[in-house]
């Protein structure tokens, strides 16, 4: 194998793939070499190949250690040791410290008695990878301290007598966090939201995170168990054109256009907000931003961040200056979050801008990628320290109401509570990027291949992680990741769950066709989310919709994961919608979500109208062509009820060319709800009879997405005589087997 293959294989650049058809497609080598030059390495010299190819062949035999090594435990945990031919015969000391400090285990054995689990031959020389078996059994953070008692202190070896030599181990458990109401064999249901188009009397001009409460509360008063959620993670600064929630600014930080202010203590205690004009002017706005029925974005920032500007005043001048409980509670979250919090402060002070806004930072955004710790940094971050704990504010009440949203699920008796979702990247523009542009691979994007939707691949328009960083740092980003999104719910959603094993990665400057799939280390990064799903004993959901290996689905099936099912897709022979017996059991399933249409659009075809009209149909569709397999699908559908004995009398003449109605919605949500799939969804905009999408893939500014609110207040949608016997309907489904 050449160098060139060598580093292409480490780097995980694939050089073919199974296509939609599950056809092989050969990646030709120029996409898989403008991938390389994507992750700065210089293709062009030899010399620099042969040393990049070295440092991941080789170079990981030549240390003892990995910064973090995975474990799975069976049942016992164990770690691995890289040993020097020269080393072989030498006994290694080794303790393990818990991440308190304590030492939990220690022992001393003989190199050459452990097991060998790998080898590797270079210049004539056998490096051996031994297993060290523990005792330990428990799933956790680790380090180990070992040292050999003694050294023929060969040059290559690299260690001198008693050396100690530390690293990190992750013991995980073989499958993610089981709830308890999975042996009891029951089976949750719910719905699923776009927390910014909920109503309420007393929203913002979206909603927020105490109508969330309100719907917890509420749903749960009528049976259901979960709430699912869009991904709640900060957006970009330049909130007029990006809100995408799946294209945020940082995965590790909510958005404080969520946070409710009127529960904020110093909402009420900060008189300038009070002051008559003030106050009529404010009623005045927020009237006309709750009765718009898309999002006005830039507006309710504005009002939002001006009220927060004075809230923070407020809690400065009280709470910090009195060293109050609730300061304290605010300092502590400042700790808890530590340098990441910092960045993200920073980031914002630099970045965000509103009307009238006066805490601001006034500094290079280069200071963004400095190491936290110098002194540049430092600097930075006392200079503008009003600005940046101004910020680091907002994301406590954020977290603070979050968890409340969460604690009150759980006093209302839901099983599960929030289901939170994770998104797949970060813009390139944003904290999350900014603060860590080793970490992201910013010249390339992460997409999909050719298919029939999209003849010339997807841009999502995304920078992917860098799969070689991730090793060399202990996977660092990744578990910041995974154990924000895991905090203050029941479940966890991960969109594209694929991007564990792989994602495709489009190169600069051409379109996604020219890319290719780039591998990640799939077994640790599994291992990681069993643990952390485990330590914050967090449900895990992999959207696994699309082209999938079979390999992955087997992986995330035998580590206790619920894959995702669709109604709309779920079908048997490409016809027939599939019985709902027939559905996989550790699933979650839905009729619909965020990215196709709703009930009542789907069947009176007016996605198709506005797919049409937006000329969005891939190539070889027509507008006609269409109809035609929807008219099929609709027979198909009103088979599906009948078969349920559910069809609906005003139905029995199968008419479709009727508009849909409630008798025919509220039929199949009951219908549906019917599924094996022990976690079960519906949205609330199909109760509603809802057509406008919430999102039209394809399209930016051409439509309205992710805008589009609730027709009414949540309220009046649980007041609903007729709701009420619907949700009534489907939670008798759900406890009956």
């Amino acid at each position: 194998m050449s160098n060139l293959d060598q580093l292409l294989y480490w780097r995980g650049i694939s050089e073919d793939y199974l296509n939609y058809r599950g056809e092989a497609v050969t990646v030709p080598i120029e996409n898989r070499l403008n991938l390389l030059r994507t992750m700065g390495v210089d293709v062009s010299d030899p010399e620099l190949v042969a040393e990049a190819a070295y440092e991941l062949d080789v170079g990981p035999w030549k240390q003892f250690f990995p910064p973090l090594q995975t474990n799975r435990l069976n049942p016992n945990g164990a770690f691995y040791i890289n040993i020097h031919p020269a080393l072989e015969k030498e006994e290694l000391q080794w303790a393990l410290y818990d991440e308190k400090g304590e030492m939990v285990e220690n022992g001393a054995q003989l190199l050459i008695d452990a097991p060998e689990i790998g080898n590797y031959v270079f210049d004539g020389l056998r490096y051996t990878r031994r297993k060290i078996i523990l005792k330990l059994d428990t799933p956790g953070y680790y380090r180990i301290s070992a040292k050999l008692a003694k050294t023929r202190q060969e040059s290559d070896a690299g260690l001198t007598v008693g050396q100690a030599f530390e690293a990190s181990l992750a013991l995980a458990p073989k499958i993610v966090f089981q709830p308890p109401w999975i042996d009891q064999e029951e089976r949750p249901w719910g719905f699923i939201v776009q927390l910014y188009t909920l109503r309420s009397a007393s929203d913002w001009g979206m909603g927020d995170l105490s109508d969330l409460k309100a719907l917890v509360e509420l749903a749960a008063s009528n049976g259901a168990d979960l709430i699912g959620l869009n991904p709640l993670h900060a957006l970009l600064p330049d909130i007029e054109n990006y809100y995408s929630p799946y294209s945020p600014s940082d995965r590790r930080f909510i958005s404080p256009l969520y946070i409710d202010l009127e529960a904020v203590s110093e909402f009420h205690s900060a008189k300038a907000l009070h002051a008559p004009v003030i106050a009529k002017a404010r009623s005045r706005l927020l009237k006309t931003l709750r009765e718009k029925p898309l999002v006005d974005y830039v507006s309710v920032k504005n009002i939002k961040y001006q009220h927060f500007e004075e809230m923070f005043t407020q809690f400065w001048r009280v709470e910090q200056l009195k060293n109050s409980q609730r300061y304290a509670s605010f300092d502590a979250f400042l700790k808890e979050g530590g340098i990441a919090l910092k960045q993200f402060a920073l980031y914002e002070s630099i970045n965000n801008r509103w009307q009238g806004a006066t805490y601001v930072a006034d500094v290079s955004a280069d200071v963004l990628t400095e190491i936290p710790g110098s002194k540049s940094f430092d600097a930075a971050i006392e200079a503008n320290k009003q600005a940046v704990m101004f910020h680091c504010y907002l994301q406590w009440i954020a977290h603070e109401q979050l968890d409340d949203c969460q604690r009150a699920a759980v006093k209302s008796g839901m099983k599960v509570g929030l289901v939170r979702d994770l998104a797949v990247g970060a813009d390139g523009s944003g904290a999350e990027a900014s603060s860590n542009p080793k970490q992201f691979c910013c010249g390339a994007s992460v997409g999909a291949p050719p298919d029939p939707l999209a003849e010339q691949g997807q841009n999502w328009g995304l920078p992917p992680m860098d799969p070689a960083y991730l090793r060399a740092t202990g996977f660092k980003h990744f578990i910041q990741i995974l154990r924000e999104n895991m905090s203050r719910c029941g479940a966890l959603r991960i969109d594209h769950a694929m991007s564990l094993m792989r994602l495709w990665w489009c190169p600069p400057g051409t379109t996604a066709s020219h890319g290719a799939y780039v591998y990640y280390p799939f077994e640790d990064m599994l291992a990681l989310l069993c643990l952390e799903s485990h330590l914050n004993k967090c449900a895990i959901i992999g959207e696994d919709l699309g082209v999938v290996p079979d390999e992955f689905r087997k992986a995330i099936c035998e580590a206790g994961i619920f894959s995702n099912r669709v109604f709309y897709f779920e079908k048997e022979n490409y016809s027939f919608f599939k019985d709902p017996k027939n559905y996989d059991v550790h699933a979650l399933a839905m009729v619909n979500n965020h990215d196709v249409p709703t009930l009542k659009s789907w069947w009176d075809g007016s996605d198709l109208q506005l797919r049409d009209k937006l000329n969005i149909f891939e190539e070889g569709v027509d507008y006609n062509s269409m109809l035609e397999q929807r008219a099929r699908d609709k027979h198909e559908l009103l088979n599906f009820l009948a078969a349920q004995q559910l069809l609906p009398e005003s139905w029995a003449d199968r008419n479709i060319d009727k508009v849909a109605d409630k008798d025919l919605v509220y039929a199949l949500l009951v219908a549906v709800s019917r599924v094996s799939s022990r976690l079960f969804v519906v949205q609330l905009e199909d109760v509603l009879l809802m057509e406008d999408p919430v999102n039209v893939p394809g399209t930016y500014k051409e439509h309205a997405n992710w805008q589009r609110k609730l027709e009414i207040e949540l309220e009046s949608i649980f007041n609903s005589q007729d709701n009420k016997k619907l949700f009534e309907l489907i939670a008798q489904q759900r406890t009956h087997s």
